[in-house]
């Protein structure tokens, strides 16, 4: 099963933001290449990177984005993408464009602590804590 941590996840993680950093951080540690895959889309490693740097330093942030690659896949933001994007019903683009790459890309599921925001998606959107109920064994 293939999941799209949504960038708030990602950042959930690399900034320890509490309390959404135990949930965020147990179904990132369930990513092992065989039960679960992760990735992320290409478009959210500039803001990942921003806010990081903003509240560490710009080692720390290129640090956090090449353990991060050796982790999870990465999702082409293309053309294709970005149209499906304009296209959509949702109100906020980032969202748009994060459900359009996930869609193109065959991916299961998006984890998400915004799962309102992604109503409109096709693919389904799950919690950090609904996905661990659901799936963690």
């Amino acid at each position: 099963m293939t999941l799209l941590f949504d960038t708030n996840i990602i950042l959930d993680i690399a900034l320890i933001r509490l309390p959404f950093y135990e949930h965020s951080s147990q179904v990132f540690k369930l990513i092992d290449g065989s039960k679960f895959k992760g990735c992320i889309t290409a478009s959210s490693f500039t803001y990942i990177y921003y806010i990081i740097k903003k509240n560490s330093n710009h080692d720390k942030a290129i640090f956090f984005i090449e353990s991060l690659l050796s982790t999870i896949d990465v999702l082409n933001v293309n053309k294709d993408t970005i149209m499906l994007a304009v296209h959509s019903n949702f109100s906020d683009f980032e969202d748009a464009v994060q459900s359009a790459s996930a869609e193109l890309n065959q991916v299961d599921l998006i984890v998400s602590r915004n799962v309102k925001d992604f109503i409109g998606s096709k693919i389904t959107t799950l919690s950090p804590t609904e996905f661990l109920e659901k799936y963690k064994q």
